[in-house]
């Protein structure tokens, strides 16, 4: 059956994962075929979304993690990633306020 939505065969990097709209666009992503790495900087959380991947379409999903804030987790994350169909940056940093 024509899926237009269909992923299948194609690779997806999906940052800030680890939770909220990068968890779901993970999921949803592997539910329509495709191959998803996944990044975050909490490995916990980050393992727990890679379990929920759909791996139906005999994907190998791979989760990477990395601290985009810093070049160290830019440079580990750019040194391992195949070439790409697509990229969602939901990667975000939180900046708390002065102290003073």
């Amino acid at each position: 059956m024509y899926n237009p939505f269909s992923l299948e065969g194609k690779t997806i990097l999906i940052t800030g994962a680890s939770s909220g709209i990068g968890k779901a666009t993970a999921i949803e992503c592997s539910k329509l075929g495709a191959t998803v790495i996944i990044n975050g900087r909490n490995e916990e959380r980050l393992s727990a979304v890679f379990e929920q991947l759909d791996t139906s379409f005999g994907q190998s999903h791979v989760k990477i993690i990395a601290d985009l804030s810093c070049d160290e987790g830019i440079d580990k994350l750019v040194t391992v990633i195949p070439e790409l169909d697509g990229f969602f940056s939901n990667a975000g940093m939180l900046k708390r306020p002065d102290s003073n």
